[in-house]
């Protein structure tokens, strides 16, 4: 499973779940709707975020399935929550949650994080500009390292569209101009 903000999805996104979903038998995709970490940093609607990601994964393969099951819940959305659910549909899965090496950091303050660590394994990406180091056991993605965040491209966008759009999939940068997203 991977979860996010998504505020937008953009292309390491993109490379981490099309380095990944040769793995799986499945590959669900939970925008959050208020991440516990990120309160009132979200600029897209979440019916927005949730397109942004239908339009970005999608396609990538029909294994993929972008789920609404966090947006539908009250905020903040905690993973143990979507965890659970995902266990009760698939009792006998392997469940991973794919993360970025941002997160790796903080992510054994996560909600219940002893509960989760028992009951999944974390695969993390390394990206670009990030230095963590973990207790936590993971399998590890080395030389990743995409220097793209989803702050950059909100932060860039109305200052540098060229700049933006080499960071998203095309259909993004054009619902970003269409619904005028970050300042575009």
């Amino acid at each position: 499973m991977f979860g996010g903000s998504f505020d937008p999805p953009h292309l390491a996104h993109i490379e981490m779940i099309s380095h990944l979903i040769s793995d799986c038998d499945k590959l669900y995709i939970f925008p959050a709707k208020e991440s516990p970490n990120k309160v009132n940093e979200m600029v897209a609607t979440s019916d927005q975020r949730f397109e942004m990601c239908q339009l970005s994964f999608e396609s990538i393969s029909p294994k993929i399935i972008v789920s609404n099951f966090e947006l539908e819940l009250p905020p903040p959305s905690y993973t143990i929550n979507t965890v659970k659910w995902l266990l009760n549909l698939f009792p006998n899965c392997q469940l991973s949650i794919i993360i970025g090496e941002d997160h790796l950091e903080k992510l054994d303050t996560w909600y219940k994080f002893e509960e989760l660590q028992n009951s999944v394994n974390f695969i993390c990406f390394s990206r670009k500009g990030a230095n963590s180091s973990s207790r936590v056991k993971l399998e590890y993605i080395h030389n990743f390292n995409y220097g793209i965040s989803s702050t950059d491209i909100r932060n860039s966008s109305g200052r540098n569209l060229s700049k933006v759009k080499s960071m998203l999939h095309p259909d993004i940068f054009n619902y970003i101009l269409e619904n005028k997203l970050y300042s575009c």
